[in-house]
């Protein structure tokens, strides 16, 4: 016997995930690729299953980039955002994959 279906599941998922988000913004957390409030993107798009969004330039140059998401999760969110130039942050992404990899 099940003791909740599968949508109560997700809700909770979800709730848990949105008070977490709003715990870190609380905090002035994770700012740095995600932005601040108010901070507009400088382009998004959907590709497939995952969201991308292109934040404007970091202060110091740096390129950040977050992936999150994952098939193990209730509800895919799938997402990618970056700050720098687009091309430098597939550079660097490559990189970071052929290290992930070697091991």
């Amino acid at each position: 016997m099940q003791t909740h279906d599968d949508r109560d599941f997700r809700r909770e998922w979800l709730d848990s995930l949105e008070e977490k988000a709003n715990r870190m913004h609380a905090n002035g957390e994770s700012k740095i690729t995600g932005g601040d409030e108010g901070e507009k993107p400088l382009s998004e798009w959907q590709h497939k299953t995952v969201h991308v969004r292109h934040m404007p330039p970091d202060e110091h140059g740096i390129l950040r980039i977050s992936v999150g998401g994952g098939t193990d999760t209730p509800i895919q969110l799938n997402y990618c955002v970056f700050r720098g130039n687009r091309g430098h942050c597939i550079d660097l992404l490559r990189k970071a994959l052929k290290a992930m990899e070697s091991r």
